[in-house]
C-alpha cells in the first residue's frame, strides 16, 4: 500500500474499533464521528451556543429606565409667581388665593361688581392676581413692578411676606401704591360687620 494514498475504508474500521464515544441524547447523530480526528471539537459547541441569546433583553431594561429618570427635568417650577386675569385700567389690583376654578369667575362676581360699583370701577378695569403657594410674596415688590395705585389682598394665610405683621382693613402705603388685608371674599360676603369694614377702608383708599 502506498503511504500517500491512504486506505480511507480501513482506517474508519480501524478507528471505529479503537475509539468509543457516548454523547448525550439532546445532540444529533452529526456529532457522531466518522473518523476518530473529528470527535473532539463537536463537544464543546453546544455552551457558546446559549451566550448570545442572553443579552439581547436584559440590557434594554436598564437604558430604558435611565431614559424615564431623565425625563423629569420638567419638574422645575413652571407655575408663574401670580397668575394674571383682567387689566388694571386705573391701577387696581385685587390678589387672592383661591382654586382656579373661583379665580375664573372673579370677573363675574356679583358682590365683587357692587363693590367695585361703589368706588368707580367695574370688574372689567381692575386685574386680578392669583398668588403661586409655591413662593413667598412681597407686596411692596409687587406693588413697584405693577405700578400699581391700588392692590387689595383677600384672604387668611395669603402666602405673602411679613403678613403677621399686617392687620386687617387698614391701609399701608408703598411709594404710591396704597393696599390693604381684607378676608375672604366668601366670609364678607356673609358677614353684615365685614361688608363694613370693607367699605370703610375702601373709601380711605379710593375717595381720599
Amino acid at each position: 500500500m502506498d503511504a500517500s494514498h491512504p486506505d480511507i475504508p480501513f482506517l474508519q474500521e480501524l478507528y471505529g474499533q479503537d475509539t468509543l464515544y457516548f454523547i448525550p441524547e439532546p445532540i444529533s447523530q452529526e456529532a457522531v464521528p466518522l473518523t476518530g480526528a473529528a470527535v473532539v471539537p463537536s463537544i464543546p459547541a453546544n455552551p457558546k451556543a446559549a451566550t448570545p441569546e442572553m443579552p439581547s433583553v436584559p440590557p434594554i431594561q436598564p437604558e430604558a429606565s435611565v431614559v424615564e429618570n431623565s425625563t423629569p427635568v420638567s419638574t422645575t417650577p413652571t407655575k408663574e409667581p401670580i397668575k394674571w386675569l383682567g387689566e388694571a385700567v386705573k391701577g387696581t389690583y385685587l390678589l387672592f388665593d383661591v382654586p382656579e376654578d373661583v379665580f375664573q369667575q372673579l370677573p363675574q362676581h356679583l358682590f365683587l361688581q357692587k363693590v367695585m360699583a361703589a368706588v368707580g370701577l367695574t370688574t372689567r378695569q381692575i386685574q386680578f392676581g392669583k398668588l403661586s403657594t409655591a413662593l413667598e410674596h412681597d407686596v411692596k415688590q409687587i406693588a413697584a413692578k405693577q405700578q400699581a395705585q391700588h392692590i387689595i389682598l383677600f384672604g387668611q394665610g395669603l402666602p405673602v411676606a411679613n403678613l403677621a405683621k399686617m392687620e386687617f382693613y387698614r391701609m399701608y402705603r408703598s411709594g404710591d401704591s396704597r393696599f390693604v388685608l381684607v378676608d375672604s371674599l366668601a366670609d364678607i360676603e356673609k358677614s353684615v360687620d365685614l361688608k363694613k369694614k370693607l367699605w370703610d377702608v375702601l373709601q380711605k383708599i379710593f375717595l381720599q
